[in-house]
């Protein structure tokens, strides 16, 4: 008899995989020739910089006789050669060279291998994904204070959660659990927005700084399932560009770029970073919650527990693969 503990089905796994723009990795971490293959939304593709500096993202498999192009796979200029044949693609999908024949018919030229959109934005490659291969809906939204400002990147963070990339962002909604998780005593004071694919929360509460409580305020403006702004001003002034990606319906990765203001003094400066590694406490705090509870699809709500359900109707919209309606403008 097996002594063996047979693992809860939290159901997770059973989750649709949203649509989206998703981030793959940092800008930094693909260097010029360097390929990559990427597991995430349940699969693989391939991505690899060419001499021009741009990404590029295809299908993983060879549409000649299916040799992994993640593997041993060479950057040439900009082209991408197969380890089997040598058969070269670019960034389109298009074969450009075979070494033993000059006849390339032109739906080879054209484009073979599927390809993925994918763009940077503020030091991020997102590609976009959907399950039926539609082309992207709306573009990365680009943070003000990012690389292409002046505030200054003080912080990369990334996690691997077992939980569903919805419950991260949801979390968020999840007003009740600020002062039961993170000790933030008093309930927030809120606003709650949708204006097409971009969801905007205020949040204006007491919050957990280096000199105490003091009376903030949280902006939250989120673009998609995949990307989210948070700008957080209170004794400090901090901003937070995060982005989820689902690695399958039951694992995500969470991504964190935290920026502040240039020209601080020493003493602010101090009291800034003890602020960013307070937030780096509350989501680690929230980690062993996400990864061991279960998918509760009708939570029982009350009073107080914040904008939870008008978050999930918008969410819902990222499900919609065949017919996908722009979101109406909604308020909670």
């Amino acid at each position: 008899m097996s002594t063996e503990t047979p693992m809860i089905d939290r159901g997770y796994s059973q989750m649709p995989i949203p649509f989206g723009w998703f981030a793959v990795a940092r800008s930094n971490e693909i260097d010029n020739g360097q390929v990559k293959t990427m597991r995430y939304f349940g699969t693989e593709f391939v991505v690899w910089r060419g001499g021009d500096g741009n990404l590029n993202a295809v299908d993983p498999f060879c549409p000649h006789l299916g040799a992994h192009l993640g593997v041993n796979s060479v950057v040439l200029g900009n082209d991408l050669r197969c380890p089997y044949h040598h058969w070269r693609f670019n960034g389109e999908g298009g074969v450009t060279k075979i070494p033993y024949t000059d006849t390339i018919a032109p739906a080879l030229r054209r484009g073979c291998l599927q390809t993925w959109p994918i763009t940077e934005v503020d030091g991020v490659a997102y590609v976009w994904y959907h399950p039926k291969k539609a082309a992207p809906k709306w573009d990365v939204a680009h943070i003000p204070q990012c690389p292409d400002g002046d505030w200054v990147l003080a912080g990369t963070y990334e996690w691997e959660i077992d939980i569903h990339c919805s419950e991260i962002p949801e979390n968020g909604q999840d007003y009740a659990h600020f002062g039961a998780v993170h000790g933030v005593p008093n309930p927030p004071a809120t606003e709650f927005k949708i204006d097409g694919y971009v969801r905007r929360n205020t949040v204006v509460a007491d919050m957990k700084t280096p000199k105490g409580l003091m009376e903030g305020k949280i902006d939250v403006t989120a673009t998609g399932p995949g990307q989210s702004m948070t700008e957080f001003v209170d004794v400090t002034h901090v901003v937070m560009n995060q982005q989820v990606t689902p690695i399958t319906s039951s694992r995500s990765h969470l991504r964190w770029q935290l920026y502040h203001i240039p020209g601080l003094s020493d003493g602010k400066l101090r009291v800034t970073q003890a602020r960013m590694r307070d937030l780096v406490r509350q989501v680690e705090q929230d980690i062993p919650i996400w990864n061991s509870k279960k998918c509760e699809t009708r939570p029982l709500l009350v009073k107080g527990d914040g904008p939870i359900l008008a978050y999930r109707r918008q969410y819902e919209r990222y499900y919609q693969f065949d017919e996908d309606p722009v979101p109406e403008a909604a308020s909670a």
